[in-house]
């Protein structure tokens, strides 16, 4: 089982490090709800390919080639889908398929409120979002939900999943020491150890510096696992059961929307409704 530590770094300098006060702070930082936004995640691995694809798609739009020799962020996106295990037939025949695209995919958000008080964002990669948002109309006003702007429920966060190898530790140093000296040196704002056996740590931080502070990483050791933007809810709910399912119900229709990449929500999942 892993274990779950999460020791807060913003403040701190080198000259005032007490990893003892840091220590303290577990589990009282702000970006305490990462843990729940990672827990759901495995949920989506049923479309882990098409999101996948989607970043692929945007590498190639962003870096203007589908050549990752001459295409950095192409190549940074090639290499994550490998590690998730994506066939490297799979990454050819996605370059060959967008490299002439001229139609750009776009970010957007759309903020929905369904019932009394869960608060959602649904992440879409799209060129034609008008159109997307007016189809999903009718399935969620039909469901309860109402768009509504949402974002003062959340905050922005960014995510570095990284991985250290312990034997490279110093004598006499954790892997706890370590990872928040490092922290304090790029700038990090939090870190949490998530298997000290294993060497899997997070780091958090503005969602501006993420692809910095990933670089800054990878230059001092670390082996970057993911990195990415996130929400994460500033107060969570816990359903009835039968709100839990009707919720659930509701969330695989939004699943339908065409370029849906994420989902982010206030509901908490790893507590047991108060129906069970």
């Amino acid at each position: 089982m892993y274990r779950i530590c999460t020791f807060s770094v913003k403040f701190c300098s080198r000259s005032n490090f007490n990893v003892n006060s840091i220590r303290s702070m577990a589990g009282h930082s702000k970006w305490a709800n990462i843990k729940h936004i990672k827990a759901k995640k495995d949920e989506f691995k049923s479309s882990l390919f098409a999101k996948l694809t989607r970043q692929l798609r945007l590498a190639i739009q962003d870096g203007k080639s589908a050549d990752p020799a001459i295409n950095s962020i192409l190549q940074s996106e090639i290499d994550k889908a490998l590690k998730q295990n994506m066939p490297m037939s799979t990454i050819q025949r996605t370059l060959s398929q967008f490299k002439n695209v001229t139609q750009n995919v776009k970010k957007h958000r759309l903020d929905i409120r369904y019932k009394r008080n869960i608060y959602i964002i649904c992440i879409i990669y799209t060129d034609n979002f008008p159109s997307i948002k007016m189809d999903a109309a009718s399935t969620v006003k039909k469901s309860g939900g109402e768009f509504v702007d949402v974002g003062h429920m959340f905050q922005d966060c960014g995510l570095i999943q990284s991985q250290y190898d312990t034997s490279k530790l110093l004598d006499g140093q954790s892997l706890e020491d370590r990872a928040v000296e490092d922290a304090i040196e790029i700038g990090a704002e939090d870190i949490q150890i998530v298997d000290i056996t294993t060497g899997y740590i997070n780091f958090f931080c503005n969602t501006v510096h993420v692809q910095s502070l990933s670089t800054k990483l990878s230059k001092i050791g670390y082996s970057i696992e993911n990195s990415e933007s996130l929400y994460a809810a500033n107060n969570l709910v816990t359903l009835p059961l039968d709100e839990r399912r009707a919720y659930d119900v509701f969330k695989d229709k939004l699943r339908n929307i065409p370029g849906l990449e994420e989902i982010y929500d206030n509901v908490e999942y790893d507590a047991l409704p108060s129906d069970m």
